[in-house]
């Protein structure tokens, strides 16, 4: 399976769990773009994937979790701690020149409001997401 198609399943899955149409979408996305997206014939921006995720009531980094599991199988508490212990690294090396100072992560995650992790203002930054088949 490609990310590209683990994107579209996971989306799918998502939007049928939560009993969102594709209509519901309207105010995010193109029924057409969406449709799109869950079958795997387009890839999405960043703009869209914080837009999509905001609708689903996720963080984009949560869908995009979901999305490496259905693709390489791993479970979602090894792909977190592999991405704590590579953020760990790059504050041990004093992250990237240019990025903001990543503040320090706890041991113990704590689980937030889903408010509290979607909430978060956009900004205009556009990139897309290419998948590689």
């Amino acid at each position: 399976m490609t990310l590209k198609a683990s994107f579209a399943s996971v989306l799918r899955a998502l939007r049928s769990k939560r009993n969102i149409t594709q209509r519901d979408f309207a105010d995010t996305t193109s029924r057409t773009y969406l449709s799109k997206l869950e079958l795997g014939k387009s890839s999405i921006t960043l703009d869209k994937l914080d837009q999509v995720s905001r609708r689903l009531e996720l963080s984009p980094l949560t869908l995009l979790t979901l999305t490496l599991c259905e693709d390489n199988g791993k479970p979602p508490s090894e792909l977190i701690s592999k991405l704590q212990l590579e953020i760990a690294d790059l504050q041990r090396e004093d992250g990237l020149p240019g990025l903001r100072a990543i503040p320090e992560m706890s041991h113990q995650m704590r689980r937030l409001p889903r408010r509290a992790i979607s909430g978060h203002e956009s900004n205009s930054m556009q990139a897309e997401l290419t998948f590689a088949e």
